[in-house]
């Protein structure tokens, strides 16, 4: 199976977590793609021009990173980072959509900010910050519910801080959230984590 990502991508780096975490390590072969290789080579496989998105060896494309992590999810057999029934289901997504949404409103900020001063919006900035503010406060709240080992819900959560952090967004939010960073320095120390940190700006 092919995968393809970018170096610096949240969402990627939820899939490449998933699958460390599910002992499916090799389960994926990643093409880290450029910016420049990334409108060249996505388009044809994903409409959307996204990653991450994965091949399939029959020639399906999946995409995005949600659907790809139940893919993951759904092709081994021990403890699910998904819940399959009952209402710890519908936390573990729900929690997922969060960190996803931290992330996504974390991009807006950060392509925002490196426009030139004539091309930026401060509106835009101040809309999409907000959002990550109100999602920081909602995962400080939560953190105490937090699972060990970590379901798809506190992966992405964490990679969409790892995002924030990468990026320099909301700089200070450790110590305005200190429940939410104490959890964070503990899940970094995880291999999944370690081993799938952003090393260069992409």
């Amino acid at each position: 199976m092919q995968g393809y990502a970018t170096v610096a991508s949240p969402f990627a780096r939820k899939v490449r977590v998933a699958a460390i975490e599910t002992g499916q390590r090799d389960l994926i072969e990643w093409r880290m793609l450029s910016r420049e290789e990334r409108p060249e080579v996505v388009p044809p496989i994903n409409p959307l021009g996204k990653v991450p998105t994965v091949l399939l060896d029959n020639g399906e494309a999946l995409y995005d990173s949600p659907v790809i992590c139940a893919y993951v999810d759904s092709l081994h057999d021990g403890a699910k980072l998904i819940p399959a029934e009952g209402p710890d289901r519908w936390t573990v997504l729900r929690r997922e959509a969060l960190g996803d949404g931290l992330a996504e409103a974390v991009i807006a900020v950060a392509q925002e900010s490196q426009k030139s001063p004539d091309m930026r919006s401060p509106r835009v900035i101040e809309r999409q910050g907000a959002k990550v503010a109100a999602a920081l406060a909602a995962l400080d709240a939560e953190t105490k519910t937090f699972r060990d080992p970590p379901s798809m819900g506190e992966i992405a959560a964490a990679c969409a801080l790892g995002y924030m952090e990468y990026r320099g967004v909301a700089a200070d939010w450790r110590e305005s959230h200190g429940r939410l960073a104490a959890w964070y320095a503990q899940i970094l120390a995880r291999p999944s984590f370690a081993e799938t940190m952003p090393e260069d700006k992409a």
